[in-house]
Formats: structure tokens, C-alpha cells, sequence
């Protein structure tokens, strides 16, 4: 089953408490079955924060429902961070 989650550039991604977050926590992360309801909570966001850079990312769900969130997902801000202080280098 596709689900949907919503994720920022930097790789955090968005929890039930509506915050950002990089912990990869499955039954904290937001998410939908629905896209048009994705599209909803990440235009809400947009509003609240003009300079929000996030997208909606389509992952397959376990059997309780949660995201199954790839390599690529689970990457902390540890990685965007070794790269802003390799450019201020």
C-alpha cells in the first residue's frame, strides 16, 4: 500500500505534532493514504513559512500502516550538515 509523507530538503520529515523533525521515528511521522490530503498539509505549512522547502514523497506502508522509509529518508541532518560546514571551508 502507497502512503505519503511529507519531507523537507534537508531530509527532516514532518511528525504528528506537525513539527519537522530528523528522528525516523515510524509512528511519529505524519502520514496519508491520500495525496490530495498531502498536498493540503504541505500547502498549510507553505503558508505558515514561506521559505519551507519540502515536497511530498510517495513510500510504501508496513503492515500496521507506517511508512517504510528508505536509506535515502532515514539521512539525519548530519549529512546536510557535513556539507554546509565543507562549503564554509
Amino acid at each position: 500500500m502507497k502512503i505519503f509523507i511529507l519531507q523537507t530538503q534537508d531530509q527532516r520529515i514532518l511528525n504528528n505534532d506537525l513539527e519537522w523533525s530528523s528522528e525516523a521515528d515510524r509512528n511519529a511521522i505524519f502520514h496519508t493514504p491520500h495525496k490530495d490530503i498531502a498536498i493540503n498539509q504541505l500547502i498549510e505549512l507553505n503558508a505558515k513559512d514561506i521559505s519551507l522547502r519540502a515536497s511530498v514523497v510517495e513510500c510504501e506502508a508496513d503492515s500496521k500502516g507506517r511508512p517504510v522509509l528508505t536509506v535515502g529518508q532515514q539521512a539525519s541532518n548530519a549529512n546536510s550538515t557535513a556539507s554546509d560546514q565543507s562549503n564554509a571551508a
